[in-house]
C-alpha cells in the first residue's frame, strides 16, 4: 500500500487519503497554508508521524500514539 506524502516546512509526513477525493487534499493544503504563521501548529507539526485525511477532517497521529483532529472544511 503506497501513501502520498505531504510537505510542510522541511518535513515530509505520510498521508493516507481515506476520502479518495482530490478536493479534500487541496483543502488540506490550503488549510496548512493558512496555518503557516501559527506558532502552536508549527510546534505540533514537529511530532506528527502520520496523517489520515477524511472528507471534512484531517487526523494527525503523533509519535506517542495520540491524535489531533483538524477541520478542513
Amino acid at each position: 500500500m503506497t501513501h502520498d506524502v505531504i510537505l510542510f516546512g522541511k518535513r515530509a509526513v505520510p498521508l493516507d487519503n481515506r476520502a479518495k477525493a482530490l478536493n479534500s487534499r487541496s483543502r488540506l493544503t490550503n488549510r496548512l497554508r493558512d496555518l503557516s504563521d501559527d506558532l502552536d501548529f508549527r510546534r505540533r507539526w514537529k511530532y506528527v508521524s502520520y496523517i489520515e485525511l477524511w472528507s471534512d477532517a484531517a487526523i494527525f497521529r503523533y509519535e506517542d500514539g495520540t491524535k489531533w483532529y483538524l477541520n478542513i472544511s
